[in-house]
């Protein structure tokens, strides 16, 4: 009796939950959540079509350090514009707690185009979608 008036009320109020609760057909997803699926990082800097570098100082790589459940962030840095396993000339994995990385000027030639791309691993071990960008380095001095 009890079964059919909770029903009864859940087919008036339109909560069509509540039978699959009773049924025992009921699941809680855990592979979800915003530790789980983190959003991918805004980048600062390289965002321009150009980089300049000057002298022997090197390159530094920024991003916006705002995530929250991030264990670390994986950057990666192509030569050209393809970001294929062939054109990989770096690859670094950093702490959650990075929000810039200096690399060697000493990697980058006059005139090439490079593309770095950057994603976040959350605390569960999940990947972010990879934010990237391309530039053309310019040395200076």
């Amino acid at each position: 009796m009890r079964y059919k008036t909770i029903l009864l009320l859940a087919l008036a109020l339109n909560l069509s939950f509540l039978p699959a609760c009773f049924a025992g057909e009921y699941g809680v997803r855990l592979d979800t959540g915003p530790y789980n699926d983190p959003p991918a990082p805004r980048l600062r800097y390289p965002i321009n079509e150009t980089a300049v570098i000057t002298g022997d100082e090197p390159l530094e790589f920024r991003w916006w350090d705002t995530q929250n459940g991030i264990r670390a962030y994986t950057i990666k840095i192509y030569k050209g514009y393809n970001m294929y396993a062939s054109g990989l000339i770096y690859k670094k994995e950093l702490p959650s707690y990075a929000s810039s990385l200096k690399v060697s000027q000493d990697l980058f030639e006059d005139g090439q185009v490079y593309t770095w791309s950057l994603l976040c691993v959350s605390l569960a071990g999940f990947r972010s979608e990879r934010s990237f960008n391309s530039f053309k380095v310019i040395k200076e001095g």
